[in-house]
């Protein structure tokens, strides 16, 4: 009941606007002694693509209403005929533009193409079947002269008006109704003020000269700022010079003005005027194209120089890749055939060498693993899934029980969040290699009691995973280049350097993020941030 209260008032609403548009363009003729600028044919093309069909009835009603406020007091056939003119051009529009062309989204004037196509479908077709009616009009009688004059007059009173609120208020369905989402204009500072100083400057130029004959001047500004400002600037000029040409007569006080005394009645004038707004709209447009090209071009040329770099950064990193895989693939193997040589010279000692090939065998599966690792990280699409923390470390540490002195290390799990919205693979090549080094380079000494500790939060919309240690730390010189492919951080270091290259890739992919805090001697903080994925 409530929602049928308001749709009545909203219709109530309109139908006032439209009835007082009605009186004011019969007041509008009586000041300027012209028939021909009719303002309600510009709402009801605005209702239409606003609120669709529905509006129709309301349209059509005003229809009859302004029939009585011109003074018909009968209605035969013919005259309730002519009282759907309203209705009909507001019908054609939405029919023409929305239906026919296929621009179920209303975006008339997103591009060029899209502009030109509203002018012709939204606006002339539909003025021209007004001209229809207009012919039949009594005070017209079929004179072809006066057809084309109230033609070129409704254009310039649709155009600006219509073009201008299309773009700045639109229509958006949201739960099945229709509302209204205005458009800020994208216009600068300095187009403003130099949009008010034309401004000014027109009204100067009406006190002193007669527009009938120097209309042309008002083309060239607008003109000028369409190339200047493009699309909105040109739109909004349009709409001043509109209401500085025909509507600011119908109040007493600019009387004095003579802007448009007389000036009306000219067919010259109405297409000059309807030329150049046409003109320095189109120009806007096109301006407008130019500049959002231009911009997109800059950002492609941005992007592709990011790309350039990012290409030349990998291509640096796969030659250094196939350097140290071959030599960390050789090495290996090569230590290997010669143990085997030296078992079949002193085979007395062979155990001693079965020890050093195996060794050297968990050495090259370490490197192969790591290897396949990178390989997943780079191409497995990402699978965002609830993971619980506490399994996945289990898992983890699971497959380190057998490093060496890890059964020293005293674990400390701290999981203010249970779960984490990730992918598992990513997440767990990633911590499998913070973790693993926090194994490996743990302190030596005889009275060292080594320790790990996980912290997981959420925290600003992050995901945090903390990782420390009370191990060996990183010097801070070389803390900056942790990350870098095949570096590593320590001279004891056995591994292959690509661990935390690995899981900074890892991370990466997931729009995240790894710190690092080490005091050398004191330990390591390895921080991982991921984004809350709702």
């Amino acid at each position: 009941m409530k929602k049928s209260a308001q749709y009545f008032f909203r219709l109530i609403a309109l139908q006032t606007v439209l009835v007082t548009l009605s009186y004011l363009s019969h007041q509008l003729s009586n000041v300027t002694s012209s028939l021909l600028l009719y303002l309600p044919l510009v709402l009801g093309i605005l209702f239409i693509h606003w609120f669709g069909l529905k509006i129709l009835p309301v349209i059509f009603i005003n229809g009859i209403t302004t029939m009585l406020i011109w003074g018909v007091t009968k209605f035969p056939l013919k005259m309730v005929m002519l009282t759907t003119h309203e209705a009909a051009v507001a019908l054609t529009s939405w029919l023409l533009y929305t239906q026919l062309s296929g621009n179920k989204n209303f975006q008339p004037f997103s591009n060029t193409n899209n502009f030109l196509r509203f002018v012709l479908l939204g606006i002339v077709i539909p003025i021209c079947i007004n001209s229809i009616y207009v012919y039949h009009y009594g005070y017209v009688r079929g004179d072809m002269d006066k057809v084309s004059l109230f033609w070129l007059s409704d254009f310039i009173t649709i155009f600006p008006i219509a073009i201008c609120l299309l773009y700045f208020i639109q229509p958006a369905k949201t739960s099945g109704q229709w509302t209204i989402k205005f458009n800020k204009p994208k216009v600068s500072k300095q187009a403003y003020l130099e949009l008010s100083l034309v401004c000014a400057v027109f009204i100067a130029l009406s006190l002193l000269f007669p527009f009938n004959k120097y209309w042309f001047i008002y083309g060239i500004g607008a003109t000028f700022f369409a190339l200047r400002w493009g699309f909105e600037t040109a739109i909004i000029l349009n709409v001043i010079i509109f209401m500085l040409s025909y509507l600011l007569p119908l109040f007493d006080f600019a009387s004095s003005l003579l802007i448009t005394q007389g000036s009306t009645q000219y067919f010259s004038v109405h297409l000059g005027m309807s030329t150049m707004m046409f003109v320095s709209a189109l120009v806007g447009r096109v301006v407008s194209d130019l500049s959002e090209t231009e911009r997109n071009l800059k950002e492609q040329k941005g992007k592709a120089e990011i790309m350039n770099a990012e290409l030349e950064q990998k291509n640096e990193e796969l030659d250094r890749f196939v350097y140290s895989v071959s030599h960390d693939l050789s090495a290996p193997l090569k230590s290997i055939k010669g143990l085997v040589n030296i078992s079949r010279i002193e085979p007395q000692q062979s155990h001693i060498y079965i020890d050093k090939i195996d060794k050297s065998v968990n050495r090259l599966e370490e490197f192969i693993e790591e290897v396949l690792d990178y390989s997943r990280t780079n191409r497995n699409t990402i699978h965002y899934e609830k993971i619980e923390l506490s399994g996945l470390i289990y898992d983890i540490n699971k497959k380190f029980e057998f490093l060496e002195g890890f059964d020293k290390i005293e674990f400390s799990i701290n999981l203010e969040t249970v779960f984490i919205i990730s992918d598992r693979l990513l997440l767990r090549i990633a911590l499998n290699n913070i973790l693993s080094n926090a194994i490996k380079y743990q302190k030596k000494y005889k009275d060292h009691k080594p320790s790990i500790t996980i912290h997981a939060y959420v925290s600003n919309d992050e995901q945090v995973i903390e990782v420390s240690d009370n191990g060996e730390g990183i010097r801070e010189e070389y803390q900056d280049k942790l990350f870098n492919m095949f570096y590593r951080g320590t001279a004891n270091s056995s591994g292959s350097g690509l661990g935390l290259y690995i899981a900074k890739e890892a991370i990466g992919r997931l729009s995240g993020k790894i710190t690092l805090s080490s005091t050398w001697g004191q330990g390591s903080s390895f921080t991982i941030h991921l984004p809350d994925v709702k």
